[in-house]
């Protein structure tokens, strides 16, 4: 006679509870008022309880449609791009510690020339190889760098559809007088989305690229080239679920907008995500505050979807806090294998409700603003 399975050992040494059981264990332990809503949590005025089960997915069957497959086919399975901000102020310097940096294991730099335009490309990119790393820029000029790249590239020979990165306009989006389609997957178009709640930040990144698709159609760009450059970057929120919630949300929010502008080849994958950690510190958690919160923060962006993931040291310039902010994204991948599995998160009942909820209230709201 076989020997019974440690699932039906579970099964027959334990009772199999459910909601109703552990709302009356809950109720029982509760001081003030017995009621529920003493353990619910609010999230921009969204109610959510402390308990969900498989009953609280039965109307959520669409979710299914939206689980990510794979972020790039040139990437294994589903991994991220880890990297890393440097702030220009003087090229050399910037030039020398984004090298360190790619050496210390980040898969590509952020560059922020935000008020510092006029820098010399070729001095800022030296002996950085643009076809093994990705280049991202945050600036208030996008017309003006997206030039300088171009000109650079075509300088070194090198293959302008191999070139990966995102132009992330501090400003508006000005693009008018560039052929933003000559690095063809280069994310020219990228959006910023100040933080706010996570409602209205959702529905601050619809609005914009709305108006954008608006505004370079017009200009008799074609919709799907426009739709294609658009990247978008976030920050990560201090509450886990949250910061999950809302990328998976985006995601979803984002594909449904481009339905709405008739964009028939567009998948929920394709969309960029770029999260931001930025720095923390607090006395009461030094030495080392900021890479458990750099942690956390990078797990919840892992989980939500991010495509590439910028995590802030207390210090730009100490190579030693850089590069444990690179080694805590590069060890989520590579021993923890957080890369292996696409939407770890999907069909968890207590994210996919936020999802649920968080898309409502940002589309409602998005509605709203631009019937205005």
């Amino acid at each position: 006679m076989p020997e019974p399975s440690i699932h039906h050992i579970l099964r027959e040494s334990f009772s199999q509870g459910g909601k109703e059981e552990w709302l009356r264990t809950a109720l029982q332990e509760l001081t003030e008022k017995k009621t529920i809503d003493n353990l619910s949590w609010k999230v921009d005025g969204l109610n959510f309880y402390p308990y969900y089960d498989e009953e609280d997915l039965k109307s959520l069957g669409y979710l299914k449609n939206f689980q990510v497959k794979s972020h790039d086919s040139a990437l294994e399975k589903n991994a991220w791009g880890s990297v890393s901000r440097v702030f220009v102020k003087d090229e050399d310097e910037a030039n020398a510690l984004a090298l360190r940096n790619l050496t210390a294991g980040a898969d590509g730099i952020l560059f922020d020339v935000t008020g510092h335009e006029d820098f010399d490309i070729d001095v800022l990119l030296n002996k950085i190889h643009w076809p093994f790393c990705s280049l991202s820029f945050s600036t208030s000029n996008g017309a003006k760098l997206f030039s300088k790249l171009t000109s650079h590239a075509r300088k070194k020979n090198y293959t302008l559809s191999a070139l990966k990165g995102s132009i992330y306009h501090s400003t508006k989006v000005e693009v008018r007088t560039i052929n933003f389609q000559a690095l063809e997957n280069y994310y020219a178009l990228g959006i910023v989305i100040q933080p706010s709640s996570p409602t209205q930040e959702i529905s601050q990144g619809l609005e914009k690229a709305a108006l954008l698709m608006d505004s370079l159609t017009n200009q008799g760009m074609a919709k799907e080239n426009v739709f294609s450059a658009i990247s978008l970057s976030l920050t990560s929120d201090d509450n886990f679920f949250v910061t999950i919630a809302k990328l998976k949300a985006m995601r979803l929010l984002w594909y449904q907008l481009s339905q709405a502008f008739e964009i028939s080849s567009y998948t929920p994958d394709k969309l960029h995500l770029h999260v931001t950690a930025e720095k923390w510190s607090s006395e009461n958690f030094q030495p080392h505050g900021n890479i458990l919160k750099n942690t956390a923060h990078a797990l919840a962006s892992i989980l939500g979807g991010c495509n590439s993931l910028t995590l802030c040291p207390e210090d730009d310039l100490n190579d030693t806090l850089n590069r444990i902010g690179i080694n805590v994204s590069n060890i989520l991948k590579e021993e923890c294998h957080l890369d292996k599995v696409f939407d770890p998160l999907a069909g968890a009942y207590v994210i996919e409700n936020m999802v649920h909820q968080f898309s409502q209230s940002a589309w409602n709201d998005f509605q709203n603003k631009m019937r205005a």
